[in-house]
């Protein structure tokens, strides 16, 4: 390794005898550390950070690490951007404390590449404790709602079935960002030339602005959050993708239309698979935005084009007009006395003062989890060189990576109309759907001998995955209410 004053240096991985469960090594260098866990038997989980590339290649190539890799027990990051890192949170076990490992001769000639590895790894432990309270907090709920679900599950169609429907053909991604005003009469006058995929919140401001969406996108199992799709007529030519644990008062309007996925492989998806009635994954990273641009990668659309995704504050509203919160303000205005720019006021008081540049590099206002959204976006376009990303929002902090800057005017006038959209959509949605006989079966089996031994095992396995959450009868009512519309 070369110094910062040029002198060479022998370079070695950092060494230790004891592994917790999860340990970050900072400078891996050949991979000495991996070796050592890998001959103790310990079953470690490593994020190797290594802030030379070139290094980095030398370690890949000294041994065949693909079964450590296989098993999810190594993620490889390299500096100086460590990218991948915004989708890594996910798979670092904090069940313990983590260790960091350190090389030493890193640690004295490059203190500062050390520093910065050490953000990342803190920044990795973070985002896994609050994706570990989340499931503490939610699990219950996603475990309950999807067995409520599993006529509709069972009913309805597989995302998979959309897989390279639309290839080569526009997409674009429309979130509720206070931009997404200014952009609704370009959406809407070129809304023939692209598959729109929407998050939920926009499905009003979108039909409020003559815009008919394609495909709605629904993941967050709040009752709060289905009032975005819920109790809104009209809707018979505008299709779902909807995570198998929505509540179930946003699904009456898309009856017929829809297409079910997962976020995760944890209960009750495995029971599911053994059942015929697996869905495939949409990638999220906490939020339904993420979820949507994964949809329209699996579509197969080129370009993949973003409007409403401000990310950010460029006005003084968090979202754009006619979503269910200007009812939620009015009500609160009238309840309270106040006037709207004083409830706007107390919120972006709240919001805190985090400012980043916007794509015109003025610094805008916004919050962690919007700019850790933009990360990830950031991330996955940079890694995929299979087709263009574009920013069409005209504000907001969504750039880098391979995304350029744009409007939906260039980015659409010249693609030809796409007069087919809806009747594929019906043709994939008869061709992902299964026979759910045996989905019926098992959810009357497990009904029948709820008290017996030969349903404890599974029953076991969905109480521990609701931490705590929920309880025998809580599980007993979801299902009778899954038999007895499965059964129609």
């Amino acid at each position: 390794m070369a110094t910062p004053a040029g002198e060479w240096v022998s370079l070695e991985g950092p060494v230790a005898g004891q592994f917790p469960k999860q340990v970050f090594v900072i400078g891996p260098a050949l991979g000495a550390v991996l070796d050592t866990i890998e001959g103790v038997g310990a079953p470690t989980r490593v994020v190797a950070l290594e802030p030379d590339p070139g290094v980095a290649v030398l370690l890949l190539a000294r041994r065949d690490w693909t079964r450590w890799i296989e098993q999810g027990r190594l993620r490889l990051l390299t500096g100086p951007d460590y990218r991948g890192a915004a989708n890594c949170g996910k798979d670092v076990d904090v069940s313990e404390p983590p260790a960091v490992l350190v090389s030493p001769q890193l640690a004295e000639h490059r203190p500062e590449e050390v520093a910065a590895a050490r953000v990342i790894a803190s920044r990795l432990v973070a985002d896994a404790e609050k994706n570990a309270d989340a499931r503490k907090r939610f699990a219950g709920r996603y475990l309950l709602q999807s067995l409520g679900n599993l006529a509709v599950i069972g009913r309805e169609s597989n995302i998979a079935a959309l897989d390279g429907l639309f290839a080569g053909r526009p997409g674009v991604v429309v979130g509720a960002g206070p931009s997404l005003d200014d952009n609704l009469p370009a959406l809407r006058a070129l809304s023939q030339r692209a598959v729109i995929v929407a998050v939920d919140t926009t499905l009003r401001p979108l039909l409020a602005g003559g815009v008919r969406p394609h495909i709605m996108t629904g993941v967050d199992p709040a009752p709060l959050n289905a009032q975005h799709l819920a109790g809104v007529e009209g809707l018979d030519d505008i299709w779902l993708a909807a995570e198998g644990s929505l509540h179930p008062s946003a699904f009456g309007g898309f009856a017929g239309r829809i297409f079910t996925f997962k976020v995760s492989d944890h209960e009750p998806w495995p029971w599911l698979r053994t059942l015929g009635s697996d869905r495939g994954l949409l990638r999220t990273w906490g939020s339904v935005v993420t979820s949507a641009f994964d949809l329209t990668r699996r579509l197969g659309c080129d370009p993949i084009v973003f409007a409403g995704l401000d990310l950010s504050y460029p006005v003084p509203r968090p979202y754009c007009a006619n979503t269910i919160y200007d009812g939620t303000w009015r009500d609160a205005m009238e309840r309270y006395g106040c006037t709207r720019e004083q409830l706007v006021d107390d919120y972006f008081k709240r919001v805190g003062d985090l400012r980043k540049p916007d794509i015109a590099r003025v610094p805008v206002l916004t919050s962690p989890h919007l700019v850790s959204f933009r990360d990830w976006l950031v991330e996955q376009t940079a890694g995929d060189a299979s087709r263009r990303f574009i920013n069409a929002t005209g504000a907001g902090i969504l750039h880098g990576g391979r995304i350029v800057q744009s409007t939906l005017d260039d980015a659409l006038a010249q693609s030809p109309a796409l007069d087919d959209v809806r009747e594929r959509l019906h043709s994939a949605h008869a061709a992902g759907l299964n026979d759910r006989s045996a989905l019926r079966a098992a959810i009357e089996g497990l009904l029948a001998d709820f008290d017996e031994p030969r349903s404890a095992a599974q029953l076991a396995r969905w109480m521990d995955f609701g931490a705590g959450g929920v309880t025998p009868a809580d599980i007993r009512s979801q299902l009778e209410a899954a038999s007895a519309a499965i059964s129609h």
